[in-house]
Formats: C-alpha cells, structure tokens, sequence
C-alpha cells in the first residue's frame, strides 16, 4: 500500500471504509487529509507508518483517543471513529471543519477587543469542559482553534493532552507544548496542569486585540527567556480600545504564579459577562467571521454610544478626568468623531475651571503655614466654622511671612526629599488598604520597618510592599549623607534646590528650607509637621513641601490634611498619590461621599481592585449598598482577597 505521507497525494489509499483524497495540513502529531466515507465527506489524522511508531507517539495517539471519546462539548473536536491499518498504522477519524484556523482568522492584525472576546471566549468554555474530565490541553495555540463560517468556534488536536495517572513518555524536565503559548512553568519543564491552558488562552486574548503576543521576541529563545521574566506592556497599553476589565483579566491569566490566574471555568464565566454589547452572540460571532474590519465598525457605533453617555454623566458629576479616559477609549475607535472630541474639550475646560470656594478651600492651610509657631494657635482659633481665615487675620500672617527672605524656587528635587512625601503615601496606602489600626507613636520610618519586621504582609499588595522597600531605601541613603554631611562644603543656604547643608542638618535651628524639611523626616509627627510648616513658610508654594504637609496631615488622621491636600492637587490634579492621601483623609474625618469622588479619579488611573475595595468601604459609609457590592464583587474577582471575604459575610 502507498505511503500517504511520502507526497501531499494519497488518491486511492483506503483505510478501512475511509478513501484518501488530499493532504490538508500537518503538524507534530500527524497530517489530515480530507477523505470520502460512509456518512461522507471527513477528516483523517494519521500519525504514521505503524513501523515508524515509537512509544511516544503511540502513547499521544491513544491520549488523544481517550480524551475524544470521553468528552462531548459543542466547541470541541468530536471524534468519529478510529482505527489501527497494519502498514500506514494508527488513524483517527474527525469531522471536516470548514473555515480557517484562528491565526488566519486575525490575519495578524488586532482585532477589536469585542471581536476578540466572541473568538476567544467559547475556546475558554471548551478548555473547561477538558479540565472538567481531568485533562490539560497544553498545546493551545490559533492553529489548534477553527473559525467555522457560521461563527463555530472549534478546538482541535488533543495529541498532547494530558491528566494524571497517564505515562509522560517524555524525558524528565523536557518542555511539552509550542514557544510563544507555553507558560513558564512549561518553559522550564516542570509540572503542569490545567493553570497552563489558561495562560495560553491569555497569550491568545492578548494576541487578538494587539496583533501580537505579549512577549513576542525576534528569536524562540528571547521569547521563552521573556516570558519566564513575566513583565509585558498592559493590554490598554497595547490598545487603548482595550478596558481596564479586560486588561486585568488577561492580566491575571498572564501570572507568573500559576496559582494567581484564575480557572479555566472562571474565565469563561469572566469573559462571558464582558461580552455586554449582545444578547445574540452566535449572530455576532458568525459576522466577526464573515467581515471581522467591518464588525469593527458596526460595533463602534455601539461602544461610542455608550462611552459617549457616560462621559456626559461624568462630567455632570464632576468627575471630567473619568470622562477624559473614557473618550479616549472612544476615539481609539473613531478618532475623528465630533461629539467625542467636542467632550473632551468640554472635560479639560472643567479641569482648568477656578475653584469654588468650599469648607476645604486652602486658604486655612495656607495661613496656618506661612505663621510662625508661636502664633499657629491663636490663628488656628480664629478660622470660622467652615474653614475660612477672617481677611484681618491672613493679612497678618502673609505680612509675618514676608518679613522673611523666601528662597528661589526649587529647579530640583532630591532623592530624600521624594523618599519623604513618598514614605508617607505608602502609609496612607496602607492605611486605606488595612483595617483600621491605632496609630502607632514612633517615626514614620520606624513604621514602614515595622510593618516589614512583624506587620500583616499578606495583606499588602507586591508592588506596594516593592515601593515601601525603595522609599526605605531611599532613606537610608539619605541618612548617610546626614551623617557624613560634616566635612562637605556649605551650599547656599536659602535655595530648596541645594542639598542640606551640614548647618541645616546637624544644627537645632536649620537655616533653609531643605534643611526644615530633611529635620522633619527624622522627627515623630507633632515635631515634623511644625518643621513642614517651617520649610513651606522660607518657601511658599514650594510642591514638594506641600505635598509632606498633605501626606503627613493624613497620616496623622489631621482634619487640617483636608485644606493642606488642595493646595498641590489644585496645581498638580492628575498626581495619584495626593488622591489617595486626601481620600484617606476624607474617610478619616467623616467625609465619605467626598472620599468616593476622589477614589473614581484613582480609578480612572489606575485599575487596581484596592482602590475598588476602598471605594466600597466608602459607599457603605454613604448607604449605598448596592454600589458597594458592585465594587466589591469587581475588586473579587480580580483577586482581592479582602473584598472576597467580605462578600462572604454575613
């Protein structure tokens, strides 16, 4: 009998009932021809000459029997028959699917992240049913996926697959799968399970919107060295069509630690709620087939609609920044639309538009720090219940304040300078993240270290405990210079530019700016706080100062952080760790519906679930529990642990 795999012919070659009739692709497992049968038209896998089976190979063919004859899911291959021919060895019998696998499909262009969703999410429900039997794929890759022209989504090639209890036929530590859809836990040959489909379909999700894999590389072996490094630009960094629900769930299937990513059930339960533009999936899914440029299209129209009503309500509620990211997402799709572009001109307008006066106006803050010490008190008695300063009263404390020679403006900032605001918006992170503790009486370095020495580590996020770490870092240095500050040459005295002089360090009485603002940092609150208001008083206006008076205020739980915070934010809006300390502020003094505002601007900026999860609290303060339990269930399933036990509570 022919050899069907010596030419891409095989007319006239039977096996069994089944006739040959041409090649239609290969792959490591074997090649398919299309064949005429019985019931007609089919497909037929076959591995290979039965004398040129080794093991290995016959070990991958009865796997991938047993997984297809044990599991029936409408998007997975469904196995026919099969059959052992003594000469051209053992055959599998498979449905001819029409359509295009789904690399074909994207044409190495990024789709739109809802065409990406209706492609990729029955691929999500088929895997789960797989994981359901105890399987792992760990071959999922586009050329495994078929995009059928009735929008049938349908993976293929279980050769690989995989459960307990079977026999690897594989050597020890070697990597099982294909570069660029293997999880690092493949890379390096370890042990895998079903955590490692997920990953690939995250890599695929990523690939459909971007056009790209996320950690795509010149070379096999740069990928495979990049994707055990586990950094990749975010998914609304790679498309601004992208949303943040999205980015963070690909995200989190794209988790360096397999026990971080969430279950193949679980993400196809997450990528069946984004799809919120439909009831008619299969309808849409068929169309992103037919024409995937033109459902871009039709589907923007929907996405502009909606983004376009709720910037309106964004910016009717003052919230322009929100509005602004929304639009962007927007014109990402039509970058030219007229209604978007008129909206975002209307939301910058608001974000330059002069402050209301209102209870927390600075002018409070601005009053108590140009004051000398000795005249804080009688001028902190005389602000009015609604945090005004009488008129008389200001005039006196800016004429006290211009008797003294204000330095020049900071050109610079130094490291122990940024170390300082820095350190006190990780306490403020903490303190929004945490539960409430009693405030401890040490410094705020002290604090930071003890946190790391004995404090509850598990409930600080990674990144937030990294940023502790440099801030530490960052003190330490400083407090070398201080120590070794001695035999350097005095700079000037008067410029928050210079460094410290070794006066402004080592003397009680420091001379400039910088050196108030370095005392300050090794001081226990109450004293710091003074020596803020000393270094804001040589130098008014200057950021860096205003920004230790609103972090320290708020970590001091100090209504006064609420006047001190919008002095900076005024001028710097966009500045995410002035929100977060006066939000924290805000929570702190009873001002819960005030705390929300700011907490929908971080956000809006940065999607991680524990500013969900301080929002929530936020909103339960106001009564609204319905918005709470939103924030919650969102802040879940994105992994926040605090927020899962939460909805658990009774």
């Amino acid at each position: 009998m022919p050899d069907p795999n010596s030419s891409p012919g095989a007319a006239g070659i039977e096996l069994g009932p089944y006739r040959l009739l041409e090649r239609i692709g290969e792959g490591g497992n074997g090649q398919v021809y299309r064949a005429k049968g019985p019931s007609g038209t089919v497909a037929v896998k076959v591995l290979g000459p039965a004398s040129d089976l080794d093991d290995a190979a016959r070990a991958r063919f009865s796997r991938e029997i047993a997984a297809l004859e044990q599991i029936a899911h409408p998007h997975l291959v469904k196995l026919l028959d099969h059959g052992l021919d003594p000469e051209i060895g053992p055959y599998l019998v498979l449905p001819l699917l029409a359509g295009r696998n789904l690399r074909a499909q994207c044409g190495g262009k990024g789709l739109c992240p809802e065409a990406a969703l209706l492609l990729v999410q029955p691929i999500a429900e088929a895997i789960a049913a797989l994981h359901a039997a105890g399987y792992v794929h760990r071959d999922l890759k586009p050329e495994n996926v078929i995009a059928g022209p009735d929008g049938a989504i349908t993976v293929i090639d279980l050769g690989l697959a995989w459960r307990d209890g079977m026999t690897r036929h594989t050597d020890t530590g070697a990597a099982v799968g294909s570069v660029g859809y293997m999880s690092p836990e493949q890379v390096e040959g370890r042990r895998v399970d079903d955590r490692a489909d997920v990953w690939a379909i995250g890599v695929m999700l990523y690939e459909c919107v971007a056009g790209q894999r996320p950690f795509a590389r010149p070379r096999p072996a740069e990928e495979a060295a990049a994707v055990l490094l586990g950094v990749c630009p975010r998914l609304t960094a790679a498309d601004r069509r992208a949303g943040d629900d999205l980015a963070a769930l690909v995200a989190r299937c794209l988790a360096l630690d397999p026990t971080a990513r969430p279950s193949s059930s679980e993400l196809a339960a997450a990528l069946r709620d984004l799809i919120d533009w439909t009831d008619d999936v299969a309808a849409e899914r068929a169309a992103v087939v037919a024409d995937p440029v033109a459902y871009q299209a039709r589907v923007a129209a929907f996405r502009i609609r909606r983004v376009e009503r709720v910037a309106r309500e964004a910016i009717a509620a003052g919230k322009p920044f929100v509005a602004i990211n929304l639009c962007d997402r927007g014109l990402a799709y039509a970058p030219d639309h007229p209604a978007l572009l008129e909206l975002v001109a209307t939301a910058e307008a608001a974000t330059a538009r002069p402050r209301t006066p209102t209870a927390e106006q600075p002018s409070a803050a601005a009053a108590l720090a140009l004051a000398p010490t000795t005249e804080q008190p009688a001028l902190q008695r005389s602000i009015s219940g609604d945090g005004h300063v009488p008129s008389s009263e200001l005039a006196a404390a800016t004429a006290v304040a211009s008797q003294i020679q204000p330095p020049a403006p900071p050109r610079r900032r130094w490291p122990w300078v940024v170390g300082l605001g820095g350190l006190a918006v990780g306490i403020t992170i903490v303190m929004l993240v945490l539960p409430d503790e009693p405030p401890r009486k040490k410094s705020a370095t002290e604090e930071v270290v003890d946190l790391f020495s004995s404090g509850p580590k598990a409930a600080v996020a990674d990144k937030d405990r990294a940023l502790m770490e440099g801030f530490l870092t960052v003190f330490s240095r400083a407090m070398d210079y201080g120590a070794n500050a001695k035999a350097s040459t005095p700079s000037s005295p008067s410029s928050p530019s210079s460094p410290p002089t070794p006066a402004g360090i080592e003397s009680s009485t420091p001379t400039t700016a910088t050196g108030w603002l370095e005392l300050a940092r090794r001081q226990r609150p109450p004293e710091s706080l003074a020596s803020i208001r000393k270094a804001l008083a040589l130098a008014p206006g200057w950021i860096d100062a205003e920004i230790a008076l609103c972090t320290a205020l708020a970590a001091a739980e100090d209504a006064g952080a609420l006047y001190a915070c919008n002095t900076p934010i005024d001028r710097r809006p966009d500045d995410v760790s002035l929100r977060i300390a006066r939000a924290s502020a805000r929570l702190r003094t009873g001002r819960p519906a005030e705390a929300i505002a700011d907490l929908d601007r971080i956000i809006a900026s940065d999607p991680d679930p524990k500013w969900r999860y301080a929002r929530a609290r936020a909103r339960r303060l106001t009564d609204d529990a319905a918005g709470a339990k939103k924030d919650l269930e969102h802040a879940c399933r994105l992994g926040h642990a605090g927020a899962c036990r939460d909805l658990e509570a009774p």
